[in-house]
């Protein structure tokens, strides 16, 4: 991914929502390689152990771990430093973690990368999830909503260092605008129009995402809970397509 020349098969990521190491294989065998990277999350990880990440890449998928890290700096720079050795091409973190969290994360990996001569993964800031909307941040004790929140959130991770960031399709936009094409934003809440919304609250079609200015898009359920998986992806990938060629 790295250096922003995007193919439409490097722009959609497919989320692995499963327990179950049966189930990532079939879905590796299912999606074909049509797409380039599977993102892989908490409960995965946690159900099957970080081997799954080999399965995956067995099949010639990249792999983005979703860690969502967030502690204390020199917790999260030391798991940042074994989740350097796993291989991945790319990791979250949190940004309400805080500036010091994220630049020493950053730090950890690009030490580790260049000590072992090798091209670290990706770091993408976790802005606000894409579950939550305005009533849940003032709950949550937030002064602004989740728009301005994200702006916010965006700016430290960018001037922490981070490569990306993690937000809602709404906020695409004026990101964009605020800070410039030099940092990729991945944006999960993706439905086709016929698909359920389930417990996301911002969303957004595929084509809509990347007009806005977003490069990866996120995907899990919709694909992996439909009855003919590579069709699917088609399907996404074609609304992609179209969306570059309009831009």
């Amino acid at each position: 991914m790295k250096g922003k020349k995007l193919l439409p098969e490097d722009r959609l990521i497919i989320s692995v929502d499963t327990s179950k190491k049966s189930d990532v294989v079939s879905l590796c065998k299912m999606v074909g390689g049509k797409v380039s990277t599977l993102k892989i999350g908490l409960e995965l990880i946690y159900s099957t152990g970080p081997e799954i990440i080999k399965t995956a890449k067995s099949f010639g998928y990249k792999v983005m771990l979703d860690a969502k890290l967030m502690d204390i700096p020199n917790t999260v720079s030391k798991a940042a430093r074994a989740i350097g050795d796993l291989g991945v091409s790319a990791v979250t973190v949190h940004t309400l973690g805080g500036m010091q969290m994220l630049k020493e994360t950053r730090e950890t990996l690009e030490e580790q990368a260049k000590a072992n001569a090798i091209s670290g993964p990706l770091l993408f800031g976790v802005t606000i999830l894409t579950s939550l909307d305005d009533g849940d941040l003032k709950a949550l004790g937030f002064k602004e909503d989740f728009y301005h929140s994200v702006l916010n959130l965006t700016k430290i991770a960018l001037d922490a260092g981070m490569d990306g960031v993690v937000c809602s399709p709404n906020e695409v936009e004026e990101i964009r605008k605020k800070f410039g094409p030099g940092f990729y934003i991945a944006t999960p809440g993706i439905r086709l129009p016929r698909d359920a919304k389930g417990d996301q609250k911002r969303i957004s079609t595929p084509a809509e995402a990347i007009l806005k200015g977003a490069d990866l898009i996120v995907v899990g359920r919709p694909i992996t809970t439909s009855k003919d998986i590579g069709k699917t992806v088609d399907l996404y990938l074609r609304e992609i397509e179209r969306a570059i060629s309009n831009a």
